[in-house]
Parts: C-alpha cells; sequence; structure tokens
C-alpha cells in the first residue's frame, strides 16, 4: 500500500494520485487515500473472446499497452507456449492472441475483465 512518508493517509485523493505507482490504484483508506496494488486481470482478445493472458503490475489503462503488462496465463505457459518479450518500450503491435492472431490492443488499449 502506498502511504505518506509517516505512514499515514493521504488528505488528498490527487495527492495519493500523484504518488501512485504502475499497477496501483487510489482506496479510500482510513479517512483519507492510499494507493493499493491493483490484482491481475484477465485480457480479452477482441477477436475470439478468449483469455489467455493476465495483467501484471506494470499495467496501467492510462498509458499505450507493451508486452511487460501482460503474461501468458496457466496452462498455456507450463504447456510451452511463448510468451510474449517484456521489452517495456515494445509497442503494442507486437500483442497477438496466440489462438487466433488477432491484435489485443489494436487501439493501444487492452480489454481487461
Amino acid at each position: 500500500m502506498i502511504l505518506t512518508a509517516k505512514g499515514e493517509p493521504f488528505k488528498a485523493r490527487w495527492r495519493a494520485q500523484e504518488a501512485l505507482l504502475p499497477g496501483y490504484e487510489v482506496i479510500e483508506c482510513k479517512g483519507g487515500f492510499a494507493g493499493a496494488k491493483v490484482e491481475a486481470m484477465d485480457v480479452i482478445c477482441p477477436g475470439c473472446g478468449q483469455s489467455y493472458h493476465s495483467t501484471t503490475s506494470s499495467y496501467s489503462p492510462d498509458k499505450d499497452a507493451s508486452p511487460a503488462m501482460i503474461q501468458l496465463k496457466e496452462p498455456w505457459l507450463g504447456w510451452g507456449w511463448d510468451d510474449l518479450g517484456k521489452d517495456p518500450s515494445a509497442g503494442y503491435g507486437c500483442l497477438v492472441c496466440p489462438d487466433c492472431g488477432t491484435a489485443l490492443a489494436p487501439s493501444g488499449t487492452l480489454r481487461v475483465l
């Protein structure tokens, strides 16, 4: 959880928002606001509607998607399917569904559930 330097919640929501790290969101906490880690969400393929990936702590809905934001889920990872590279500078154009080959983020935004 992201709190102030004194270990207390921020008094203003915007202060907590400024302190957020990727993969965190602002929540109400003890009469103030803090940053809490977002749990992994399923990434939905816009082509076939299946979910072979989930989000990582690098995921941010406010930024264009990158390979560092998603990871291949089990059992497919254990079956030897290739996980995407984790280069954060790679663009969203290389994110494709391992089943149907459709772009996972055709406009830069991932569909998550």
